[in-house]
């Protein structure tokens, strides 16, 4: 298993293209369950998930629980992902301020 964590803060009206990028992780290695929680600070994140081909959630309002997400209440998406499938959660600030978001995502080799 693997356990990624990422926060950061966003600006208003600013966008991050993909919070793993960059990460080891940002590519699946094996036939592996990914699970994310994509948990904001306040109203006015909106985020879009996508697992290889398959898009879990499309700019979508996200949990405001201020608080990175706990296992299992907040991982409300889970993908089988192949080898090499690349790992994408993007989000946006409709805000007028500055807002930070918590995104973590759970690897598990199958």
């Amino acid at each position: 298993m693997a356990l990624m964590k990422f926060t950061g803060s966003i600006a208003a009206g600013a966008t991050v293209n993909n919070v793993l990028s960059g990460s080891a992780f940002e590519f699946t290695k094996y036939h592996s369950q990914v699970a994310y929680a994509v948990v904001g600070s306040a109203t006015g994140l909106v985020a879009t998930v996508q697992s290889g081909a398959d898009v879990l959630m499309e700019e979508s309002p996200i949990s405001t629980q201020n608080r990175f997400g706990v296992w299992p209440d907040d991982f409300d998406l889970i993908d089988v992902a192949e080898a090499g499938d690349r790992q994408v959660v993007r989000i946006r600030n409709t805000s007028a301020g500055a807002l930070t978001y918590f995104v973590t995502v759970k690897v598990d080799e199958l």
